[in-house]
């Protein structure tokens, strides 16, 4: 049919319109967080308030329907800079079209003076924000400089330090249009800024939304639900310099609850990672090899308490009549090198070891007449997991680079990632399969029930001081955590190049992997698996793990 070309045009007008008020009905929300965050990792807790939950937070105001503009801030950031920068950020959306009234900045302690400054600078009558903890009684002389301006909400907590922004509200000379404040009465002091609460998050999304009829003072009830797809979706796709780049899948039962793909396998191309692209899993390999000398044991091949010459009599040093299989599988053997004395007795001690799983290989090999490759090859296969692979066996299509951040803050190539014992860090896999390995190992498809709760247990005196978690208690191959009563089974992973994560809750038959390929920081592992530990908080308090707690 032929329609009237003024018809056409107007329906395209029409169309025009509609999107472009579409566009910009959002509301924008610049959140600044606290001075806490700038100066210590994610994962880092305060001594008296814990732990700050800034990727929370930001998910909270996005499931609110707020489009959020937020980055974590280098350390000693300077306010003014900062406060300069977000002016240029709003200038740039007004420019664009977005109207004053939809844009809001939001900030907690520190970042609520970069809000202050923002509005002094800014001196837009419309620009709505919400000081956080961020107001104390000398600022009115200590800090001239700051003159207010906008919509304004203050929110403090009647047991910190900071309160009421009313007397710099009343000596600035700048146009205020709506002034408002709020009193908390948690208990937590300046904690309270530190977590996703929604009592002073939902008065500053209604605020950001144009909603001014807020209540001036809210009666605190301390609860927390976590909705974990939304909070990791917040987390990986957050702006900062060291963005995770990999991939994150969470299944249930076999059911996939979340899965998604975050950055670029090659930084020179703008491509998208699949979800059969292959990583090297680091020390989750562990747990291969220490099913495969379990199989062995269990066909009466291996006993645990051997010495290990009893397999391997070609070892020179008189350790080997002391040190048993179970000290290589629990890391108390005290092996430093084939050629050198131990550094200490063994069992006496704990010392997180690979060349003891490399041993544990050669020991299955003597006692299966089988290749460790060849092993390994059909213990996946058995689990269905054809995208596994021993680094040896060729037949592995998808491996992605790995890349490591050098000294000079250059994104680098890795070439040393296979440079570990295969059977204690550089086996190969996907996050798909390592959820197939974790349905096949603990739902009874490779051990015994006898055999699996021995691998399982928490072995005497495998205790490490874990760089990443702390104190860590160890079964044979895998880390045993009871914390909360709730029980964690699994492993970190790290290797030149990559780093990974694969955990199990067996109450809920949940499994959470993460998998990259970006070293951001080779000398600091805690801030290198700052998203892992992250995501693996988010999963520890939602319902894919507490749900009937």
């Amino acid at each position: 049919m032929n329609l009237p070309v003024n018809f056409k045009k107007s329906v395209l007008t029409l169309l025009f319109i509609t999107c472009f008020h579409i566009l910009h009905a959002q509301h924008y929300v610049f959140f600044l967080h606290n001075k806490f965050i700038e100066e210590n990792y994610l994962n880092d807790s305060h001594p008296e308030y814990g732990k700050a939950e800034y990727f929370q937070i930001v998910s909270a105001f996005k499931r609110r329907g707020l489009t959020v503009i937020s980055e974590i801030r280098p350390r000693n950031t300077d306010v003014h800079d900062y406060a300069a920068k977000v002016v240029g950020q709003i200038d740039s959306l007004l420019l664009a079209g977005t109207k004053a009234s939809q844009i809001t900045v939001i900030g907690t302690s520190k970042g609520g003076y970069i809000a202050q400054y923002t509005s002094s600078l800014l001196k837009n009558p419309d620009v709505n924000y919400v000081f956080i903890g961020s107001c104390d009684e000398e600022d009115v002389v200590k800090k001239n400089d700051i003159n207010f301006s906008g919509n304004i909400l203050s929110i403090y907590e009647k047991s910190d330090v900071p309160h009421s922004c009313q007397n710099m509200k009343t000596k600035s000379g700048n146009v205020v249009g709506r002034f408002k404040e709020i009193e908390l009465n948690t208990g937590l002091k300046h904690g309270f800024l530190f977590k996703a609460m929604p009592e002073w998050i939902d008065p500053s999304a209604r605020w950001a939304k144009g909603n001014y009829d807020v209540p001036a003072h809210r009666k605190v009830i301390l609860s927390k639900k976590v909705n974990a797809p939304a909070e990791m979706d917040a987390l990986l796709s957050a702006e900062t310099q060291t963005p995770f780049n990999g991939i994150v899948f969470v299944s249930e039962n076999g059911t996939s609850k979340f899965s998604k793909v975050f950055g670029s396998p090659d930084f020179k191309k703008p491509a998208l990672f699949k979800f059969d692209d292959q990583f090297v899993i680091g020390s989750i390999s562990k747990q291969f090899t220490a099913v495969l000398l379990l199989k062995e044991f269990e066909r009466g091949r291996v006993k645990l308490n051997d010495p290990i010459r009893t397999y391997l009599p070609d070892l020179n040093e008189s350790w080997a009549d002391t040190v048993t299989v179970h000290h290589l599988l629990t890391h108390m053997h005290g092996i430093v090198a084939l050629d050198k004395p131990l550094s200490f007795q063994p069992g006496t001690k704990y010392s997180y070891s690979q060349i003891g799983y490399d041993l544990i290989a050669k020991i299955t090999e003597k006692t299966s007449g089988k290749s460790f490759a060849l092993q390994s090859k059909e213990l996946f296969k058995k689990c269905k997991m054809y995208n596994t692979f021993h680094p040896g066996v060729k037949g592995y299509q998808n491996l992605m680079q790995g890349y490591t951040k050098n000294e000079n803050g250059k994104i680098e190539p890795e070439a040393d990632t296979f440079e570990n014992y295969v059977a204690a860090g550089s086996c190969i896999s996907t996050a798909h399969d390592l959820a197939l390995w974790n349905k096949c190992l603990h739902e009874g498809k490779l051990l015994s029930a006898a055999t699996y709760k021995l691998m399982t247990a928490k072995q005497k005196g495998a205790v490490r001081n874990h760089p990443i978690f702390g104190v860590v208690e160890y079964g044979y191959g895998i880390t045993v955590d009871k914390n909360d009563g709730i029980l964690q089974l699994g492993q970190t992973g790290f290797c030149p190049g990559f780093v990974s994560m694969n955990f199990y809750f067996p109450e809920t038959k949940t499994s959470i992997i993460a998998l990259e390929n970006v070293v951001w920081d080779e000398n600091n592992l805690k801030k290198t698996f700052s998203y892992h530990t992250e995501l693996l908080k988010i999963i520890r308090n939602s319902n894919l793990v507490k749900r009937n707690r």
